[in-house]
């Protein structure tokens, strides 16, 4: 498997990275939010432009301030994969391409996307400009109804590796706990088997918590933790995190 390099922390190499993400409507629920990130442990933080209501430069720039030389990942999460917001493929494009200018990766919605990275509006390879503009990209996969079975997750998780992303990502909501054994079975099939890069899997909701942490065993190169905010549901605390992976290396 490829690793990736997002300034100075590598993706798909050791224990998995704990992000953030930072939950605001205004701007000075953002400035709440950054400083309860600061307060935590953290590799990158996730700006979810979905939530934020209030013109996106200032913010952006206020988060790149805050972390430093710590990655951000952009996101704009739709409410066909359980986001906040409607917007045209046109503004999805814009958009993304904006926030460039402060972040460092950007995490891109499969449904969004036609076989081969195209843009459903204009037909150009919206991850390539991604790339041109210096962004690494992330390429996902939701579903808040439910868990498909493992050769369907593994199935479409290696499809979109043919797509120029640098890291695929999928997230399902489980109806039982086999739901999340697929998941993780699915997880390690990939990592042993069909990953040619860094990917991420999560199951969702409490009955799915035990894949925030497991990750570290199946291969994820990136664990979601809270500072305050939760961004999906079942998310663990950063800090709580960190802990639970130095205890799993020490075993």
């Amino acid at each position: 498997m490829n690793t990736v390099r997002v300034r100075n922390m590598v993706l798909g190499d050791g224990i998995p990275k704990i992000c953030v993400p930072v939950i605001a409507h205004t701007y000075e629920e953002l400035v709440r939010a950054l400083d309860a990130v600061k307060k935590t442990s953290f590799d990158l933080v996730e700006f979810r432009a979905d939530f934020y209501f209030q013109e996106e430069a200032p913010a952006l720039e206020a988060v790149r301030r805050a972390v430093s030389e710590k990655p951000v990942l952009y996101t704009i999460r739709t409410k066909e994969e359980g986001g906040e917001i409607e917007i045209s493929d046109q503004d999805y494009r814009k958009r993304n391409l904006q926030a460039a200018r402060f972040a460092d990766l950007v995490d891109l919605q499969h449904g969004r996307l036609h076989a081969g990275g195209h843009t459903l509006l204009t037909g150009r390879n919206l991850i390539a400009e991604l790339h041109e503009a210096g962004m690494k990209v992330i390429l996902s996969w939701h579903d808040f109804e439910r868990t498909p079975e493992k050769k369907e997750i593994v199935r479409k998780m290696t499809a979109m590796q043919e797509t120029d992303c640098d890291i695929t990502k999928a997230a399902f909501m489980p109806r039982s706990r086999q739901d999340v054994c697929e998941l993780l079975s699915a997880s390690v099939r990939m990592l042993e088997e069909k990953a040619d890069r860094p990917f991420i899997t999560m199951s969702m909701g409490s009955i799915g918590r035990l894949s925030r942490v497991a990750c570290a065993f199946t291969g994820s190169c990136i664990s979601f933790g809270t500072a305050e905010g939760t961004s999906a549901p079942g998310q663990i605390s950063a800090d709580r995190l960190r802990g639970l992976f130095g205890e799993l290396q020490a075993l």
